[in-house]
């Protein structure tokens, strides 16, 4: 008889079965955590050094605004080269990035300049890492465990904003942002360790004297024809724009209205990363694509009106409930639109088509954080988070419209469209 904890696992965590997926979720908990703990700690220091969102917006966009200009290049390389070598070059360069950050931080020499530089330093490394794991995580399982290492890998972004920003929130009460700047190098330094062990390679169909402009332009023009990919890209850019932009707006929130000050961030973001870790290991165990489809629909609905409870919240702990729901919806929907990008991704061409999305979906939130952080400024957080909020929700409903998105909610993607997809790729 099978032991009922052995059946749960086989189920939900199918994917560390395999030891180098196994060493990229544990780098990749350890990089989401340091990105995650500097969000809150870079946030609060700016706000109490201006008082004002709109600053924080900035510093934020400048930390996320690599992911416009960057993520082509990312998955040039992706295809070109090894993709763990790739990705270990991104994690030293953030080990040393918040290296120095701690050190200016604890000597008594960190300006605004410096956060805005090393914001983007750090922005840009992360553009890299993030799409080396993405064009690397279907490498290192066999393709029925695919759906399940996708979810697992988006349960590391999410566990992570809660180990990050819980880490480093008694750092920031007790020592102040440079001890939390150390913590964030040690997290990237577990990070870079567990990238050393992977041993599989795994490149993409680039050969010598191919070049990023016409390699891009290849996989631009094989999403922009392909129907589901054209689809999904569209509702995940809505999707960041509208729900998932909010890094900017909890300085505001734990300050102004919860009076909860430098800690209340640190909650808030672990709320949202509880919420979110709980509702992706949930999704990995769901093993029918039809029922994803669905799920999809539900959640997109529920990411968007969650808003509305942390919009009305007065009290910490109301708010650290409603960002939680909004984590879970958020990542349960962000999981499965990204396992289905890579259903539907050839892996000749995954390194740059997971680089366009880095741009769809990083690019997006790192405008629309800047844009957040000052209208907020002047609607504040209640008006702004409702007309987001109930805005994407309005959205879902629309996309029904779209005959992909119709067809993907109510059935799944078709066996079809993989194929199809998989016939359809370009010569390098």
């Amino acid at each position: 008889m099978m032991n009922p904890l052995a059946g749960v696992a086989s189920r939900y965590l199918a994917s560390l079965a395999f030891p180098d997926f196994r060493w990229l979720w544990i780098a990749a908990m350890g990089g989401a955590s340091a990105y995650w703990a500097l969000i809150v700690a870079r946030g609060t220091l700016v706000y109490e050094m201006t008082g004002s969102s709109g600053t924080v917006g900035i510093v934020t966009f400048a930390a996320m605004g690599p992911r416009f200009l960057v993520p082509p290049l990312a998955g040039y390389l992706a295809d070109r080269f090894n993709r763990k070598d790739v990705l270990a070059a991104a994690y030293w360069a953030n080990t040393i990035n918040n290296g120095v950050l701690a050190a200016l931080a604890l000597s008594g020499s960190l300006e605004l300049w410096h956060l805005m530089v090393l914001s983007v330093l750090n922005g840009t490394a992360r553009t890299f890492q993030m799409t080396a794991t993405a064009s690397l995580v279907p490498n290192l399982v066999p393709r029925d465990t695919l759906l399940n290492a996708v979810s697992l890998n988006s349960a590391t972004q999410q566990g992570s904003r809660l180990l990050g920003p819980g880490v480093i929130a008694p750092l920031l009460l007790v020592w102040g942002p440079g001890m939390a700047f150390v913590a964030c190098a040690a997290f990237y330094t577990v990070g870079l360790l567990m990238v050393h062990r992977i041993q599989t390679r795994a490149t993409g169909n680039l050969g010598r004297g191919s070049n990023v402009v016409s390699s891009m332009k290849s996989a631009v023009g094989f999403v922009a024809r392909h129907p589901y990919l054209r689809a999904l890209f569209v509702v995940v850019a809505f999707h960041c724009a509208m729900t998932m932009s909010f890094e900017a707006l909890f300085p505001a929130v734990s300050f102004n209205v919860l009076d909860a000050g430098r800690e209340g961030v640190s909650y808030l973001m672990m709320g949202v990363g509880a919420g979110g870790l709980v509702s992706s290991i949930i999704i990995a165990g769901i093993r029918q694509d039809a029922w994803r489809g669905r799920m999809l629909l539900v959640t997109g609905l529920i990411s968007g009106l969650s808003m509305l409870g942390l919009a009305a919240s007065t009290s910490l702990t109301v708010a650290v409930v409603s960002a939680g729901f909004m984590g879970a919806s958020q990542a349960a929907f962000m999981a499965l639109l990204t396992s289905k990008v890579q259903l539907l991704a050839p892996d000749e061409m995954r390194g740059r088509i997971s680089g366009l999305n880095q741009i769809n979906l990083g690019g997006t939130m790192a405008v629309f954080n800047l844009v957040n952080g000052f209208l907020v400024d002047y609607l504040g957080v209640a008006t702004l988070m409702t007309i987001l909020g109930v805005g994407f929700a309005i959205i879902v409903v629309v996309s029904l419209l779209i005959a992909a998105m119709r067809q993907i909610y109510l059935r799944g993607v078709p066996t079809a469209a993989r194929a199809s997809a998989a016939r359809a790729v370009p010569a390098a």
